[in-house]
């Protein structure tokens, strides 16, 4: 969505302002910023990128100051002159004031600025105002530029299998609609949810296959294409056998690769020996929290359960956060299982996907999103493992995130 800086010090024209703007489809009361002096314009500029910025022709040069004529001119040769200014792409002035006009016309010459002469009883001015508005809505779309401060959706999804982890995500409610991106050919779906003050800006994507090179990828493209605040992998895992079953629901924390680390050829000819370097992942302190007091949300998991109408086993799920492992192939032997679980003495769960997630969000151009992994146990990866409960498992993790997100992503800053 775009963002809009006002730039007004008489209450009653700024609700005018405001309220004009709201009229426009999509628009939201919180992707305006509204300041009433220069000096917190130039500020806001050089700070966030806006896309367009309407200014009031006379206002204070401070705050401290009376409002004074031209006083907004002063924004406009910041924008100008000074290198640090974001520029906005499109520049509205409005002035009620004939003296204020006059001396604004001159620095209103450029195709991209517009100069409005505003009236309390008049509504001509409210026009040019919506259309160029609308305009910039519409041009506002994927890949976003970045400022490097400004997010553009609030949660990023990733899975690694389309045809059962994504369906879970698309049977959310969340009225998902398919995105082209110029130039990408990954499918990604975006929609928001709404339910009273909450609203949750989503896109989900699907990687194009299993493995952590496909879903780093992937995954640096969604945070350069959307740039969310958010970005979660959602899907199916491995559990360990004795500390989870299957449906429960494995937040990682730490999350790590379990291949890392080198052979050494031992001396004696006595073979190699692997050396495990298991740098690890750590989930950001308000994610755990937050999931923490969701899961203890009396009768949600009982929720997730009942929702499902397929296979799936007699235990409601847990919610567990624990270490994770990733590597780069399926585990199908109980004797590979245990190799892993020497890895970490907590470990209660081993995937394909997540530490490429982790890294890709790690080393993104700014602004970062706070990552996290929630998979749900599927199989044991022991010589039992099967398919059955693949589509329950996905299930159970698509659904906590949702509830999850809604509960706390949405209502954060």
């Amino acid at each position: 969505m775009i963002k809009i800086l006002l730039v007004e010090d008489e209450l009653e024209k700024k609700r005018l302002l405001v309220a004009a703007a709201l009229e426009v489809p999509l628009l939201k009361i919180d992707d305006i910023v509204i300041v009433a002096d220069a000096h917190a314009a130039k500020q806001a500029i050089k700070t966030h990128k806006f896309d367009l910025l309407i200014l009031d022709i006379n206002i204070p040069r401070r705050a401290d100051q009376r409002t004074e004529v031209g006083g907004g001119l002063d924004v406009l040769t910041y924008i100008r002159v000074n290198v640090i200014a974001n520029k906005p792409s499109y520049i509205v002035g409005m002035t009620a004031h004939d003296d204020g006009y006059e001396m604004a016309a001159a620095d209103f010459a450029s195709p991209l600025w517009k100069l409005v002469k505003f009236s309390h009883t008049d509504q001509h001015w409210k026009e040019p105002l919506k259309q160029a508005i609308s305009y910039l809505i519409g041009q506002n779309a994927p890949p976003y530029v970045t400022d490097g401060l400004s997010y553009h959706t609030d949660l990023g999804i990733i899975v690694a299998l389309e045809d059962v982890e994504l369906e879970s995500i698309r049977n959310l409610n969340v009225d998902w609609k398919d995105v082209e991106v110029p130039h990408d050919d990954s499918r990604y779906l975006r929609g928001s949810f709404k339910s009273g003050d909450v609203v949750l800006d989503m896109v989900a994507v699907a990687a194009p296959k299993m493995g952590m090179p496909a879903s780093a990828v992937v995954a640096n493209k969604l945070i350069n294409t959307f740039r969310p605040r958010y970005l979660a992998m959602t899907g199916i895992c491995a559990g360990v056998r004795g500390k989870t079953n299957i449906g429960d629901i494995l937040v990682a924390d730490p999350c790590f690769d379990w291949g890392s680390g080198k052979w050494e050829q031992m001396p004696d000819e006595q073979g190699l020996k692997f050396r495990p370097a298991p740098y690890q992942w750590r989930l950001d302190e308000f994610l755990r929290i937050g999931v923490k007091a969701v899961a203890e949300i009396a009768g949600l998991t009982k929720n997730i359960y009942e929702s499902f109408d397929g296979n799936k086993p007699e235990n409601i799920p847990k919610v567990m956060v624990e270490a994770m492992a990733s590597g780069g192939s399926v585990l199908q032997a109980t004797q590979l299982m245990d190799d892993v679980k020497e890895s970490h003495k907590n470990l209660i769960g081993v995937e394909m996907e997540s530490y490429a997630v982790f890294t890709a969000a790690h080393y993104c151009t700014a602004p970062r999103p706070k990552c996290i992994s929630i998979k749900s146990v599927c199989d044991f990866g022991d010589d039992k493992k099967n398919d059955i409960f693949h589509k329950y498992a996905a299930h159970t993790s698509a659904r906590f995130l949702f509830d999850f997100a809604v509960s706390k992503l949405a209502r954060a800053e």
